[in-house]
C-alpha cells in the first residue's frame, strides 16, 4: 500500500549584504546591513508564499531582511526568532581581520575546517548540528507548511549540509549570493524525512531572471 507523502518546504534567505569597509570577520557580531538593493528584494518577495510562518535569525542583519521581505509581500506574519539559526560562532576571530590573526593558528584551522574549532567559537559540525536540530523539531511543527527563514551563509551551509547527508566538506562548497534564495523540501514519508533541493541562489541576481 502507498503512503501518503507530505512536504514542508522550506524558503531560505541569505541576509543582505553586511556593511563592513574594514572587511572584518562578523559571526555573532551585529554589524549595520545594507538594505539598498530594492530590485533584488522585490524579486525575491515576489517568488516567496504566502500564509508562511517566517523565521529569522535574531542578529539583526537577518531580522532587518526579514523584515523588509515581510513588508514588501504584504503579510502581517509574526517573525520568530531563534537563536539556534545564528552564524557560526567565530569566537576569538570576530571583529578582526585575516592579516591580524595568528597564521600558524589559522593555518592548523583551515587543515580540517569542517571538525576544527575556531578558538572560543564553534566547528562548522557544531553549527551543522544546532541548526539541524532545530530543523527536525521545526518540521515536526510545521509539517506540511511552507517556512521562511531568514539567515546567514553558514546556517543555510548547515542547512544544505543536513540534506545532503552530513557531509561538511560538500557543504563548504555552497557559496550563497546575499538576499539570495535557496529551496530545499522536506519530505515526511512513512515517520521518515528525505530531502530534495529545488535550487541554490535562486534569484541572486538580475541576469538569472532574465535568462
Amino acid at each position: 500500500m502507498k503512503t501518503k507523502q507530505t512536504k514542508t518546504r522550506w524558503w531560505w534567505i541569505r541576509h543582505a549584504p553586511v556593511i563592513n569597509p574594514d572587511k572584518k570577520l562578523y559571526g555573532q557580531l551585529d554589524l549595520d546591513v545594507d538594505l539598498s538593493d530594492h530590485q533584488k528584494f522585490e524579486l525575491v518577495a515576489n517568488s516567496l508564499p504566502k500564509n508562511a510562518t517566517w523565521i529569522s535569525s535574531p542578529l539583526a542583519r537577518a531580522k532587518e531582511t526579514a523584515s523588509l521581505l515581510a513588508n514588501l509581500t504584504s503579510q502581517d506574519s509574526k517573525i520568530k526568532e531563534y537563536d539556534q539559526l545564528k552564524e557560526q560562532a567565530f569566537g576569538d576571530w570576530e571583529g578582526k581581520r585575516w592579516d591580524e590573526i595568528d597564521e600558524n593558528i589559522s593555518k592548523t584551522f583551515w587543515e580540517n575546517p569542517v571538525k576544527n574549532c575556531i578558538p572560543n567559537g564553534e566547528s562548522f559540525n557544531d553549527l551543522v548540528r544546532r541548526v539541524s536540530k532545530t530543523i527536525e523539531e521545526l518540521n515536526n511543527q510545521y509539517t506540511g507548511k511552507d517556512i521562511i527563514a531568514v539567515a546567514h551563509m553558514g546556517t543555510i551551509r548547515a542547512a544544505l549540509t543536513q540534506a545532503i547527508g552530513g557531509d561538511g566538506h560538500a557543504g563548504l562548497l555552497f557559496q550563497l549570493k546575499p538576499i539570495s534564495l535557496t529551496r530545499i523540501d522536506a519530505i515526511h514519508d512513512n515517520n521518515h524525512i528525505w530531502w530534495k533541493i529545488s535550487g541554490v541562489n535562486l534569484y541572486g541576481n538580475r541576469d538569472e531572471l532574465a535568462s
